[in-house]
């Protein structure tokens, strides 16, 4: 419970830090501070313990001067200090996934705290239990059990900000301004931005020099060596909270702990009020000074390091060739997606005859009587449009077919692009080693693995469209369904039907009665007959009336049906081509860049 307090603690004074004034931030620090000092000086406190029992006598002089720690206390209150503010102006800059994982070592080490004085209490004395488990185990594991977890979220998760191809001086100075945003102390703001701008400015190198070491070892290793600059954060954490151990332990056993809590209190404070002065008077000359004027401290040593910086601009000539290459590419895929979509549908224009035979016959009106009569007339007549024009034809699966082989052609197509885009920069590289870092060729070896992982990035802003080819041609069906209902000549036939059902009970008896009269002098067989002859006479005026609607309707409903399938005809085919230019796009970019704009080192730094 009190390391979780500590945490919330420890997250609500980083959030007053960013809009606390210079003395707010400065008493903030200091309630920091102490948890830090105390656990500085019980670690050093301990050592010098341990040496001082096992080198000199008891009771000697050399052992009493120097068992309190008095002046190392002092001395260590400063450190504490600087090391409160490092803490909180790197903690001003994590987000919701960093403060989860210190919140769940938070927890893992009040669990391990109590597992490990446990397992040591038959091994090390009572008084010494506490300083013993947190000086030695319990720091360094959770050191360990910390960095690695930032770094497993840096390395696998999160990433950063894809800077290949910016300077990074541009890269630097942008992320010293954006971290000084917000916090209204000037210093703190100053300190903030630069660890914005040390750690954005190591990443721009770092994406541009640790994918081109020669093998998986030494990239792995570059990174992992990088990446130990989160150990640091790890380490102040790790101090805050043991710290705050020391703290809770020494008021829960009501006694002084093995550093004296007393005395200690004491000395903070005496030497925080020592401190105060001199800071006071230095805050007085410097008030006009203007931090910002220190944003840029390391630009001399990086420009030694990174020589190329002014030439990160892809040559003009690539840019030529890729953009002349993408637009020659959604010239023709746009004109096959045309010739193909009109082959697809050759047969379903054909097939609306199908349905128009079917429609104009005598069982095709019964079963639009049916239909009719419980209720089910749109949905007889969409499943019987979809049923000819549509499963009959094999239109999903050959959509699918026509998308896939789209996808495939464009990608073996873009694959010659970036060979030859590898070509153009090696020939260049061979004269300008500069050139290799305008465009990321490790980008292009892997451009099958990115063409697909450019096809579900939805989130990214050069995604392809999320619609895959099932939902697309069940969307072109329900739009022709929907159109072809709403035509004219289907809602007359709606009404006609309902008026036929309405008239064939007064049909049927006069059919009836005609036909016993032509039946009446077969005798006893009068009944057979009249029944017989009636029902051939009720289809045969049936017939007839279908023809006489087919002579007039067949035509205005064909030509309506057809204007409907040419109307989704262009629709699919301009959904396709813009889901294709959107592929081809992403593709281009990947070429350039990552396709989401988001460095990931495990996956493109490897």
């Amino acid at each position: 419970m009190w390391l979780i307090l500590a945490f919330l603690a420890f997250l609500l004074v980083t959030m007053l830090a960013r809009g606390a004034p210079c003395w707010g931030v400065l008493l903030i620090s200091l309630v920091v501070a102490y948890p830090l000092w105390r656990s500085l000086h019980e670690s050093s406190l301990f050592n010098r313990r341990l040496l001082l029992t096992g080198a000199t006598r008891e009771g000697c002089l050399t052992r009493r001067w120097l068992w309190g720690g008095r002046i190392g206390a002092a001395l260590r209150v400063l450190p504490a200090v600087i090391m409160a503010l490092l803490v909180l102006t790197f903690a001003m800059r994590l987000n919701a996934h960093q403060w989860a994982i210190l919140l769940f070592d938070a927890l893992l080490l009040a669990v391990l705290y109590g597992v490990m004085q446990r397992q040591a209490t038959s091994q090390i004395h009572e008084q010494m239990l506490g300083p013993y488990v947190r000086g030695w185990p319990l720091r360094w594991l959770n050191l360990g059990g910390l960095t690695l977890a930032f770094f497993a979220l840096t390395f696998f998760v999160l990433g950063a900000p894809d800077l290949r191809q910016a300077t990074w001086q541009t890269v630097a100075e942008q992320a010293f301004h954006a971290g000084r945003e917000g916090v209204a102390c000037p210093w703190i703001g100053w300190l903030v931005g630069t660890w914005e701008y040390l750690e954005q400015g190591s990443w721009a190198l770092a994406q541009r020099y640790i994918p081109g070491l020669p093998s998986v070892e030494w990239r792995l290793a570059a990174w992992l060596l990088f990446l130990l600059q989160l150990s640091l954060f790890a380490l102040l954490y790790t101090r805050l909270l043991l710290g705050v151990l020391t703290l809770i332990e020494s008021r829960q056993l009501r006694v002084e702990s093995v550093t004296g809590d007393s005395a200690l209190s004491k000395t903070f404070i005496l030497t925080i009020l020592i401190l105060a002065m001199p800071t006071f008077y230095a805050a007085l000359r410097l008030q006009d000074l203007d931090p910002s004027q220190f944003a840029t401290p390391a630009q001399k040593a990086l420009n030694v390091v990174d020589p190329c910086h002014d030439r990160l601009a892809p040559p003009a000539e690539i840019v030529a060739t890729l953009s002349t290459e993408q637009v020659q590419l959604n010239e023709a895929i746009a004109q096959r997606i045309d010739a193909e979509v009109e082959r697809i549908f050759v047969p379903i224009e054909a097939a609306v005859d199908d349905y128009l035979d079917w429609y104009f016959t005598v069982v095709g009106e019964y079963e639009r009587l049916a239909a009719l009569i419980v209720g089910d007339f749109p949905q007889l007549l969409a499943a019987q449009l979809e049923s000819h024009l549509f499963e009959a034809t094999d239109f999903h699966a050959q959509l699918h077919t026509l998308e896939q082989t789209l996808f495939q052609d464009t990608l073996t197509q873009l694959a010659g692009v970036s060979q030859m885009v590898q070509d153009q920069i090696a020939a260049q590289a061979a004269a300008d080693p500069c050139v290799r870092f305008a465009l990321n060729p490790a980008a292009l070896s892997g451009l099958e693995r990115d063409v697909w992982r450019a096809g579900v990035a939805v989130g990214s802003g050069v995604a392809v469209a999320a619609t895959t080819t099932a939902v697309l041609s069940q969307k072109v069906v329900a739009a022709v369904m929907a159109k072809v209902a709403a035509k004219k000549s289907m809602q007359t036939a709606a009404v006609v039907a309902a008026k036929l059902a309405a008239k064939k009970g007064g049909g049927a008896m006069a059919a009836a009665v005609g036909a016993a009269a032509v039946c009446a002098p077969s005798g006893p067989w009068a009944l057979v007959c009249g029944l017989g002859a009636g029902v051939a006479t009720w289809l045969a005026v049936d017939k007839i009336a279908i023809e006489i609607e087919e002579s007039v309707s067949r035509q205005t409903m064909r030509e309506e049906i057809l204007e409907v399938l040419d109307e989704e005809k262009e629709a699919l085919k301009e959904a396709l081509r813009q889901q294709q230019t959107m592929v081809i796009g992403a593709l281009v970019e990947q070429i350039k860049t990552t396709a989401d704009g988001v460095f990931i080192p495990a996956r493109d730094g490897l």
